[in-house]
C-alpha cells in the first residue's frame, strides 16, 4: 500500500444503514480511509449515527466534520425549505468554512449529492479537485411520461433542467476547477461538456459488501418459480409496469409467483392495477423489508425483475445480481451498465405496451429455462465480485487518487497545532 496523504471527502448525505446515497457515502468513507487519512464533512444530523457505528467499526478510521450553514437555514429546512435549495446553501457555507484549512488537504473529493447539476462550489484547483461519481444525468424515456400520472408536470420539468443543465455557469466553474469528473453511468457522461470530457472517468457511485455476496447455488426445480420486485414504490419505479408484464406472463406460465417488497406513495396504484388485471392474490405483498432481511429475501426467490424508469444506477439489482438472482431488466440507464445479456434478459424501454409484453416473455422464457437462471445468476454474481464490492471499489478510487497526484505534483502544507482538528 502506497503512502498515506491527508484527502477531504464532501459528502452532505453520509450515514451507516440508511441505504441509498446516505450508505454510498459512508461506504466510501470508510473504504478509502484503509489507504488514505480522510476527514468527511457532513450534515450535522448525521453525528449520532456515525459516532455510534464507529464505536463497532475497526481502524482506520475516518474523521469527521458535522456541519450546518449558520443562521435559520436548519430551522426553515425544517418548515418546508426545498432540499435542493438547503443542499446549494450547504455547500456554499462549507466552501467558506474550509477555505483557510483547504491547503492542508491533498486532495478534495466532492461524493455526496451526487446530481451533476450541483457537484459542490470546489473552484480552486489548489488542492486538486475529484467530482463523483456523479449521476442523475437520465431522464425518463418520454414515451412512459404517461405513466407519471399527476407527477407527469415535475417528472417533465426535472428533464427539461436536466437537458438544460450544461449552460449554467457553475458548472463550468466547477468541472474547469477538477482533475477528475467521475461519472456513473453513461447518460451522465453526455451531459458533461465536451470541452471537460478528457477529465470524465467511467465509475459507479455504489457497490456491495462482500458478506453481501451469496454462494452459488442450483437453479431449483421443486416448486413454482418466484419473482422479486424490490424497490421503493414510487412513479419512477414502475410497479405498475411489473405488475402488467407479470398478469400477462402468469397466463402462459401459470407456475410464476410475483413478490413486490417496499413502500411508498405509489403504492395503493399499483395494488389497484394488480385488482384490475385479477393478479393482486397471485402476488405476495411484503411492504418495506428491514436490511437485515434483504439477504434471506433474495435467497428465496429465482428471478429479480426490475422496472425502474429512472435511475443512476439500481442498488437493488446490483445486491441482487451479489445473491446470484439473474435478472430482468430495462435497456437503459445505469442498470443497462451494471447488468450485461450474460446476467440479466435486458428490454429496451421503446414504448410501453412493446415495454410490458417484452418483460412478459423474459419471465416466460427465464421461468421454464432453469439452466438459463443458473448460468445467468452465476455471471451476475461474478460481475460484482470483479467490480462491484466496496473493497475493490476503493481500490479504484485510490488508483484515481493516485493518477490525479502523480499529473498534479501537489503537496499538501504541513499541519500547525492550532489548525481545527476533526471530530
Amino acid at each position: 500500500m502506497g503512502e498515506r496523504r491527508r484527502v477531504l471527502l464532501s459528502a452532505y448525505a453520509c450515514e451507516p444503514g440508511r441505504g441509498s446515497e446516505p450508505e454510498v457515502g459512508w461506504r466510501w468513507a470508510t473504504e478509502l480511509a484503509r489507504y488514505h487519512d480522510i476527514t468527511v464533512v457532513t450534515r450535522a444530523n448525521n453525528r449520532i449515527p456515525i459516532e455510534s457505528a464507529l464505536l463497532e467499526l475497526p481502524p482506520p478510521h475516518p474523521q469527521f466534520l458535522f456541519f450546518d450553514p449558520p443562521g435559520p437555514w436548519v430551522r426553515w429546512k425544517a418548515r418546508g425549505l426545498p432540499v435542493a435549495l438547503f443542499y446549494a446553501i450547504w455547500q456554499w457555507s462549507v466552501r467558506k468554512y474550509l477555505r483557510a484549512r483547504l491547503r492542508t488537504f491533498d486532495l478534495v473529493h466532492h461524493l455526496t449529492f451526487n446530481s451533476f447539476r450541483q457537484p459542490g462550489y470546489w473552484w480552486d484547483p489548489i488542492p486538486p479537485v475529484v467530482l463523483g461519481p456523479l449521476g442523475g444525468g437520465q431522464i425518463c424515456p418520454w414515451p412512459f411520461l404517461w405513466h407519471f400520472g399527476s407527477r407527469v408536470v415535475p417528472e417533465l420539468l426535472r428533464s427539461l433542467t436536466v437537458i438544460s443543465a450544461p449552460v449554467l455557469p457553475h458548472l463550468h466553474q466547477s468541472f474547469r476547477a477538477a482533475a477528475r469528473i467521475l461519472v456513473a453511468n453513461a447518460d451522465t457522461a453526455r451531459r458533461i461538456p465536451a470541452r471537460y470530457r478528457d477529465k470524465a472517468r467511467s465509475l459507479l457511485e455504489t457497490g456491495v459488501m462482500p458478506d453481501q455476496v451469496l454462494p452459488p447455488r442450483p437453479a431449483r426445480t421443486d416448486h413454482g418459480v418466484r419473482v422479486l420486485w424490490l424497490s421503493r414504490m414510487e412513479k419512477i419505479k414502475a410497479g405498475t409496469l411489473a405488475v402488467a408484464a407479470y398478469a400477462r406472463a402468469l397466463r402462459a406460465e401459470p407456475r410464476l409467483r410475483l413478490s413486490m417488497a417496499g413502500d411508498g406513495p405509489d403504492g395503493g396504484a399499483v395494488k389497484a392495477t394488480a385488482v384490475r388485471l385479477g393478479v393482486a392474490s397471485a402476488i405476495d405483498w411484503h411492504g418495506r423489508v428491514p436490511r437485515e432481511m434483504l439477504l434471506s429475501l433474495f435467497a428465496a426467490h429465482d428471478i429479480f425483475l426490475f422496472t425502474s424508469l429512472r435511475d443512476t444506477s439500481g442498488n437493488a439489482l446490483l445486491e441482487a445480481m451479489a445473491a446470484g438472482l439473474p435478472a430482468i431488466s430495462l435497456l437503459h440507464h445505469g442498470q443497462a451498465e451494471i447488468a450485461t445479456d450474460e446476467t440479466a434478459i435486458r428490454v429496451p424501454p421503446i414504448h410501453p405496451q412493446q415495454t410490458i409484453q417484452a418483460l412478459a416473455d423474459a419471465l416466460v422464457r427465464l421461468a421454464r429455462d432453469p439452466e438459463l437462471r443458473r448460468r445467468m445468476g452465476e455471471a451476475a454474481r461474478q460481475r460484482v465480485l470483479d467490480l462491484y464490492i466496496w473493497p475493490r471499489k476503493a481500490q479504484m478510487m485510490n488508483q484515481i487518487y493516485e493518477e490525479v497526484w502523480a499529473e498534479t505534483g501537489f503537496r499538501a502544507a504541513p499541519v500547525h497545532a492550532n489548525t481545527e482538528s476533526a471530530v
